[in-house]
């Protein structure tokens, strides 16, 4: 049985060297997430996005970057998910973007999304925030400080990836 009490916030955050709306549509678009996301992949094909109601799943872990089928399909997740929230950027208003993703499962539960906030027209602190719990069958109180410890880990990796693929694209 799951627990209805929130998820541990994990947050991580990184200065990137574009502007606010730059850094808003790399984090904000899932089908970018491959290129700077450690070990991921988008399953499936996508439409435009990113729009309200979209849906995603994506496959992370160590096996995820080799086709669907190939092996190792025990250590990758599935990561399903829908967009919640999109308030693009504007640094002219000082504006902040926000996305949020509701998590569907099967394996994590929760909501993720990403802050955009300018800070002059050639950089943006972009904040990658979790509140992801594993959907069962172990209890949370075991289960959650494991899970904020590995999602800290993959988080700070892949905004450090983020931020260098912004920065050789400025």
């Amino acid at each position: 049985m799951t627990s209805s009490r929130r998820a541990r916030r994990v947050e991580v955050a990184r200065i990137v060297p574009v502007d606010a709306s730059v850094a808003f549509a790399w984090v904000a678009d899932l089908r970018t997430h491959p290129r700077w996301i450690v070990a991921t992949r988008l399953e499936g094909t996508a439409g435009r996005g990113p729009e309200l109601g979209d849906r995603y799943t994506m496959a992370s872990g160590p096996g995820a970057r080799r086709a669907p089928g190939s092996g190792l399909g025990r250590l990758v997740v599935m990561d399903s998910m829908v967009v919640e929230q999109l308030e693009r950027p504007s640094t002219a208003a000082a504006r902040v973007g926000r996305t949020r993703l509701r998590k569907l499962g099967p394996v994590l539960l929760g909501d993720a999304g990403f802050d955009v906030v300018p800070l002059d027209e050639r950089r943006c602190r972009v904040v990658w925030w979790e509140e992801a719990y594993l959907a069962g069958p172990l209890p949370r109180a075991v289960t959650d400080p494991l899970v904020g410890l590995a999602l800290r880990g993959f988080m700070q990796l892949s905004l450090g990836r983020l931020a260098q693929a912004l920065a050789r694209r400025s």
